[in-house]
């Protein structure tokens, strides 16, 4: 992760591979083998390379429940610290499930859930209300340890896959305060991405994303059922599923099975953030963001540092459009029935239409389009980012060739699209209000007569045929995509306060 000083973030490098540490302990020989910890060694020392490559000056590393529970486990540190220098320390099951708990709090906009991590040698399950963790529970069954237990690996009867499921059902069993929370459940762990890939692949997602992303118990169960049932050459085939995972997905998604039913949810949501993310934000937010920003107002938060992570020779023209932009939603709202989570879409759509321009300036309506589609932006569902990335490629004209080039569209339904083309259009008018770069525009005054859309504009300046000329064709636009009239009248600024500057500079 590189960090500048005023603390914008991004994420600049990426590397995951499954070691499976535990594999080979039982608890009658809780040992790390030195099979496995020669694979652990060899990934650390390639990591090592990696992390000097790139002028690393500071690694935070833990090791979770495979080097918690084995005997060898501190002489495996020992190791890995003399020959990487890499400062790693174990964690306890309560800590591992509180990273993962920071790692949803700051990317997922919920307070009240039940939070699992499902890892190769543990469980960790945590009950979390209004942001808080109340209760949490570490338990010794994993995708990997449940695979080697019960010889899962191939084709699986009948009577193994029922006692398997009683055999995690009496664990679950002994958390009393598991069945009675009655809480949307969120997943972290590679089982349950790997899930939602399966699904995603099954129904031709068009979004090549899992973070946030929900599926219904009525369609996973049925999933893990039919995986369950497959021999290991039928789970290969798969679309989806990693071959990583062939031999342990089956183990992991009864896990995650006997979860849904006793917790009775209708819907998992799976998070693509957990320990490692947990670890970043637990560093970050003391330095950073001591109050709390980045949980508490997440969506705006998180689009600030994507934005911020661009250079701006034009940030206060950006501002500037997207204050007009919220001014005319918060006067228009009402008429233009527009709910109140789409001004959010409308304020990061506002920050980010001009992105794309880093990438080329020719179509880079498109190109901002993409970049938002596929941003590490928290705090919106799949929908509401899409939902974005669309007023963005339709905030110049709208377009049907151009909506047929963006295959994420068919998350949207006819409403979504008549209220992206609604936001687009004050999109585009906000940004013809200052077409010059100049701020000329000190307030503005809307409301409606007649189902005509009336504008009043002070304007600051001798600039008035600029303005005319940027925004009579914006009035064409309105009328032909959200069948709304739009009148604009003029007047100079007169002592008008400019509360659109105001606006400007405390976004």
């Amino acid at each position: 992760m590189e960090i500048s000083k005023d603390g914008v973030y991004r994420l600049i490098y990426q590397e995951k591979k499954p070691i499976r540490l535990a594999e080979g302990m039982t608890l009658k020989s809780p040992l790390l083998t030195e099979h496995a910890q020669e694979r652990a060694l060899h990934c650390l020392q390639v990591y090592r390379h990696i992390a000097d490559a790139y002028q690393v000056i500071k690694i935070i590393a833990v090791a979770t429940a495979a080097v918690r529970n084995a005997h060898n486990g501190s002489s495996f540190l020992k190791k890995v610290r003399s020959l990487t220098h890499i400062p790693m320390t174990i964690v306890s099951g309560k800590q591992e499930a509180a990273l993962g708990f920071i790692g949803v709090l700051h990317t997922i906009p919920m307070s009240d859930f039940i939070l699992f991590d499902l890892g190769g040698a543990s469980l960790e399950i945590s009950l979390v209300q209004n942001h808080k963790r109340i209760h949490s529970v570490s338990i010794p069954i994993g995708a990997l340890t449940l695979t080697e237990k019960f010889k899962t690996g191939g084709h699986v009867s009948p009577a193994i896959i029922k006692n398997i499921q009683n055999y995690i059902k009496e664990r679950f069993t002994k958390i009393p305060w598991l069945a009675k929370a009655k809480l949307p459940v969120i997943g972290i762990g590679g089982t349950v991405r790997n899930l939602g890939k399966i699904y995603q692949r099954k129904t031709n997602y068009p979004l090549p994303k899992v973070h946030q992303y929900q599926i219904s118990a009525k369609n996973l169960l049925p999933l893990i059922t039919h995986i369950s049932q497959c021999t290991l050459e039928e789970r290969r085939k798969i679309p989806g599923l990693s071959p990583e995972r062939n031999d342990i997905i089956t183990a992991g998604a009864l896990i995650i099975g006997e979860l849904i039913k006793y917790t009775q949810t209708k819907y998992i949501t799976i998070s693509g953030c957990g320990l490692r993310e947990g670890l970043f934000y637990h560093w970050y937010a003391p330095i950073y963001d001591p109050k709390g920003e980045t949980y508490k107002n997440m969506l705006i938060s998180s689009t600030r540092n994507f934005y911020n992570t661009f250079p701006h020779e034009n940030d206060k023209h950006t501002r500037f459009v997207t204050a007009l932009a919220l001014s005319l939603f918060d006067q228009w709202q009402q008429t233009l029935q527009l709910p109140n989570y789409v001004r959010n879409i409308l304020y990061t759509a506002a920050l980010l239409h001009d992105t794309g321009k880093y990438i080329n300036y020719y179509n880079h309506e498109k190109h901002s389009t993409y970049m938002i589609s596929h941003a590490r932006i928290y705090g919106w569902t799949h929908k509401e980012q899409i939902m974005c990335a669309v007023t963005c490629a339709f905030h110049h004209r709208f377009s049907a060739k151009v909506l047929k080039s963006i295959p994420e569209i068919s998350i949207l339904n006819e409403k979504d699209l008549i209220q992206v083309k609604t936001i687009s259009c004050i999109l585009a008018l906000a940004e013809a209000l200052d077409a010059g770069y100049d701020e000329s525009i000190s307030q503005i005054i809307g409301n409606t007569k007649k189902e005509i859309l009336n504008l009043r504009v002070y304007l600051k300046g001798n600039h008035l045929h600029i303005y005319q000329y940027t925004t009579k064709q914006i009035t064409e636009t309105f009328r032909k995509i959200i069948n709304r009239p739009l009148h604009i009248e003029w007047y100079p600024d007169s002592q008008k306060q400019e509360l659109i500057q105001l606006m400007a500079d405390l976004l």
